[in-house]
């Protein structure tokens, strides 16, 4: 970590590795960014408990208590939470859980309503805001506890504490999610209108979702030993054909069709094993049903210190990012930020097709002693965190050192505030002779403004042929591609991928902050999708994706208010990229790519006026032949924030 503001040197230790929910190996799904390879487990000797609580409405809920030996009455501990969908451990192990042990906390893990041994039905995130503060008050209560309380866990685990905290309990002193989602329609599960389909269908119908609510309909009686066999083999079947799922159609009937041909008992449907599945395909806009579990309003109601950590090829990066910028604004407490290049399952020093060396890594950073020391000062109150006071935002500065021989690399820098106080917008614009998708040589990127009547850009938009995904910030499981940078010349070569690219830069250009790709298009189909990609095109070859997005057209003035579009008429459409850090070397490029698809992680559009397109049957399914502009008027631009 760095002692100074805006000044690299990254040194360390020790992490937390990362994924979906808890567990010890940070290759799977079902496990949370508090774990390591190694598993360290603590020197000091533990009791292991067992309780159930009750809920506001009388549900119980299942807690395991790990704690000192010594703790008790007349010796009480500060205690530091997890609650999880995804099981609770047997034991401690991993290095945040063992050196906080060894300081004198006690662990605690509590399944939430309807996971694991608590009651309930588990319908994700709705519960979690009364659950959680009562659990917190709970907790403060008991007498070995000396009345405070931290909360740490990663991905849902994660975001369950920002509901919790926005209900103020007692006793809650801070919060340290990561990888953490925030608002789930906009940037998580779905993103500006499309479905973030390999995520939803992994997290779905994985082991610790669906198979696991197999488990409980199978323990209560309700499925027969061999159906739920069947169910299992069912569920991992589909797993293991991703980019056919995500483009099934209708979308909506995909867990009816995973599950067809298994024998349910009479009255069991397959949406009692995905409950959520209707719910959230049948809702494209964000309404009120999405604003329920979303925890963006309540940001002024969380008056605690926060610790947010996320990547740069993360998948709740932009969640994590809008949880930090929510919280600065509207919380009165400190809130602090790290952002490295991982993945949402991968924390070490490789990522994708590129190595940035082992200071780069959550153990080399030392996320583990930064959040040990984060607790102490704000749940213990022992000693300040960051003294300096405002050592707020510390982030790995990405670069490309040999493109060709996968050698990436950068430096830890910390900072005021993210984006950086001296980061500065630019405008690029999109530029070429019309040629930009059949010759990867044709599109220009650079600060000319257009000139009048430059010519379009056209390609066509075949859902059934979709632009294949190539890193990026992907979850979960084995079946998922890899995160991550990947060259992504295999998908530039496609003549439906435009492509912009810069003259070799005559002097570094160091990307620190959001990146907006601002369209104006036209299609003839009634509703389509427009996706952007930012690349580092290397001077030996590689080009390396760095961060992307993806926009459907209906919902270019908000996700909550589905505008038509007139096909063959122009249309000005906005797409986030998300953010990055990363310096560019003199001599190498810079890209954009625009296409209308980026399959399996998102649905390809079906080109059809259903107002929820996840109900198109695949005989509905029609071409789109997109057009780009880059003239006055009819400009087409990247904005991008730098530090010059």
């Amino acid at each position: 970590m760095t002692d100074d503001p805006d000044e690299p040197d990254a040194t360390g230790e020790d992490p937390t590795d990362g994924p979906f929910g808890d567990g010890p190996d940070p290759t799977t799904p079902d496990e949370d960014p508090e774990s390591t390879d190694d598993e360290p487990e603590p020197t000091t000797p533990y009791v292991t408990e067992e309780y159930t609580h009750e809920a506001d409405d009388g549900t119980e809920l299942a807690v395991r208590v790990f704690r000192p030996e010594a703790s008790g009455v007349d010796d009480p501990v500060p205690i530091l939470l997890q609650r999880t969908p995804y099981g609770r451990p047997e034991e401690v192990t991993g290095n945040f859980r063992s050196m906080a042990l060894d300081a004198g906390y006690a662990l605690v893990f509590e399944d939430v309503r309807g996971r694991g041994d608590s009651g309930g039905e588990f319908l994700p995130w709705v519960y979690e805001a009364d659950d959680g503060r009562a659990t917190i008050e709970w907790l403060a209560d008991r007498p070995w506890s000396t009345g405070d309380v931290g909360t740490f866990g990663g991905s849902s685990p994660g975001q369950v504490q920002l509901f919790a905290a926005a209900e103020r309990p007692e006793g809650l002193r801070a919060i340290s999610p990561m990888f953490t989602p925030s608002d789930l329609h906009r940037a998580d599960f779905f993103q500006d209108g499309a479905m973030s389909a390999l995520t939803f269908l992994t997290w779905s119908l994985d082991d610790s979702v669906a198979g696991h609510t197999v488990d409980r309909l199978e323990d209560d009686g309700t499925l027969s030993a061999d159906v739920a066999e069947q169910c299992r083999e069912a569920l991992d079947a589909a797993l293991d054909r991703l980019p056919e799922l995500a483009r099934h159609r209708p979308l909506n009937d995909l867990v009816d069709d995973v599950l067809a041909d298994v024998d349910l008992p009479d009255g069991v449907t397959p949406g009692d094993v995905v409950p959520h599945w209707d719910a959230w395909t049948g809702r494209p806009e964000y309404d009120d049903f999405w604003r329920s579990f979303d925890p963006e309003p309540e940001y002024g109601r969380i008056e605690v210190p926060g610790l947010h950590g996320t990547g740069w090829w993360e998948l709740c990066q932009s969640g994590t990012l809008a949880n930090f910028a929510g919280l600065r604004d509207r919380s009165p407490a400190p809130q602090h930020l790290v952002v490295g290049p991982w993945a949402h399952q991968f924390t070490g020093p490789e990522l994708g097709d590129l190595d940035f060396g082992e200071d780069a890594s959550l153990m080399g950073y030392g996320y583990g002693e930064l959040q040990l020391a984060f607790f102490d000062a704000h749940v213990r109150g022992d000693g300040e965190f960051y003294p300096d006071g405002d050592r707020l935002v510390e982030t790995f500065r990405t670069t490309v050192i040999d493109g060709e021989n996968g050698e990436g690399g950068g430096e830890w820098t910390a900072h005021h505030d993210w984006p950086p106080t001296d980061a500065t917008t630019e405008r690029w614009y999109l530029h070429s002779d019309g040629d930009a998708a059949a010759n990867p040589e044709d599109g220009v990127l650079d600060r000319r403004r257009p000139a009048k009547f430059e010519p379009a850009d056209e390609y066509t938009h075949d859902p059934t042929d979709p632009v294949p995904t190539r890193g990026g910030p992907l979850c979960c499981g084995e079946s998922s591609p890899d995160p991550g940078p990947v060259d992504q010349r295999p998908v530039e070569a496609r003549s439906d991928v435009c492509t912009y690219t810069t003259a070799p830069l005559s002097e570094p250009l160091e990307l620190a902050g959001p990146v907006t790709l601002r369209l104006t298009a036209i299609t003839t189909a009634p509703d389509t999708d427009f996706t952007g990609k930012l690349v580092h095109v290397t001077d030996d070859g590689p080009a390396y994706n760095l961060c992307e997005g993806i926009r459907r057209v209906r919902y270019r003035h908000g996700r909550d208010r589905p505008v038509p579009i007139e096909p063959g008429e122009p249309f000005r459409v906005e797409i986030d990229l998300w953010a990055s850090h990363h310096r560019i070397p003199a001599g190498d490029r810079l890209r954009l790519e625009v296409a209308s698809s980026n399959h399996p992680r998102f649905d390809p559009h079906p080109g059809t006026t259903d107002p929820v397109p996840w109900e198109t049957d695949s005989e509905d399914v029609r071409i789109a032949e997109q057009t780009v502009f880059h003239e006055t008027d009819r400009e087409s631009v990247l904005e991008l924030t730098v530090r010059r």
